[in-house]
């Protein structure tokens, strides 16, 4: 309905794929039996995150997460690459040939401990690959699959991030607003009443 058609009320109509955009992938989505996205741990998905950056690789192996120097506590993951380029070109056509994680690299980050990677297209794993090793590896281990960020803009370092999927009930991934915040210092306090 539209208020410029001469309807009481504005109302819009939705339908799509839950993994469309920026989006999570649950255990579920490769996994049977696996964790929904409705029962996913808010605590994988808010606090503290480091961002990588990866501009000149193709595939993304332990030994390039291993030059990042990433800080040994970090829990949350999100790797910036030259997918970004496509966010700041505005690509609207699907180009196979974005940067993804290897499966030795999904083995890296489970052997670390990361609850939670991010990464700047739609997929971790490569388009190419025949079998979804990638993805299972990470699942498998438990860890949230966040896809589709825009990063074109975020330096590397650590930062604070919330990430919200829809809770979508019994759903294997959810689409999601992802933020990152520099310090929580710079957030405004809640006003008071």
């Amino acid at each position: 309905m539209s208020l410029e058609s001469g309807d009481s009320f504005n109302v819009s109509h939705l339908s799509m794929n839950v993994h469309t955009g920026t989006h999570v992938d649950a255990p579920s989505h490769f996994i049977k039996g696996g964790t929904t996205v409705d029962a996913l741990s808010l605590e994988a998905l808010i606090g503290p995150a480091y961002v990588g950056y990866l501009p000149d690789v193709e595939q993304i192996f332990p030994t390039d997460l291993e030059g990042l120097e990433i800080p040994q506590q970090t829990k949350r993951l999100l790797l910036r690459t030259r997918n970004s380029q496509l966010w700041t070109q505005g690509a609207r056509e699907f180009t196979p040939d974005y940067a993804a994680l290897t499966p030795k690299a999904a083995e890296w980050i489970v052997k670390r401990g990361v609850w939670l990677v991010g990464v700047d297209y739609l997929s971790v794993q490569r388009f190419h690959d025949a079998e979804p090793t990638t993805h299972k590896v990470l699942l498998e281990a438990g860890v949230v699959i966040l896809e589709g960020l825009n990063l074109s803009t975020i330096a590397p370092g650590s930062y604070q991030l919330l990430c919200l999927p829809l809770k979508l009930a019994g759903c294997e991934g959810a689409p999601a607003r992802a933020v990152l915040v520099e310090e929580w210092a710079n957030v405004s306090p809640k006003p008071q009443s």
